[in-house]
């Protein structure tokens, strides 16, 4: 392991701090949030009314196709899981790789059903 110098870790640390300075005190101009003529450039109005355009029925009909192809998706994989871990016999390899993919796609399918929840949560940030 190659050890670092000290004007190395000089370099990064003023290179860090400028950084954080820069992102911590930028001035209330620059930031889209108060800046409602962003907003209306973008489409949407001050008070975060996006249901009125045809954007919105796209994409819900967009998130409805994602977890009904994620259902089927997580349906796969309980079943390749499942044949992983019937398939074993007795080998650890092979146990635990058919219980971390029926976990992962537990997982996954958490992930699925929540994905309404998702995108209403981003869909309101511009509210």
């Amino acid at each position: 392991m190659k050890k670092i110098n000290k004007k190395q870790l000089a370099v990064f640390g003023f290179m860090a701090a400028f950084a954080l300075i820069l992102m911590v005190f930028s001035p209330e101009s620059a930031s889209a949030a108060t800046n409602s003529d962003a907003w209306s450039k973008a489409g949407i109005s001050p008070n975060g009314n996006i249901k009125n355009n045809g954007v919105f029925e796209d994409l819900n009909t967009l998130v409805w196709l994602v977890m009904a192809v994620g259902g089927f998706w997580v349906i796969l994989w309980i079943v390749i899981g499942g044949m992983l871990l019937s398939g074993s016999n007795g080998n650890p390899q092979r146990r635990t790789a058919g219980l971390v993919s029926l976990a992962c796609s537990a997982g996954g399918g958490w992930v699925i059903y929540k994905c309404y929840d998702i995108a209403g949560y981003i869909a309101g940030f511009g509210a």
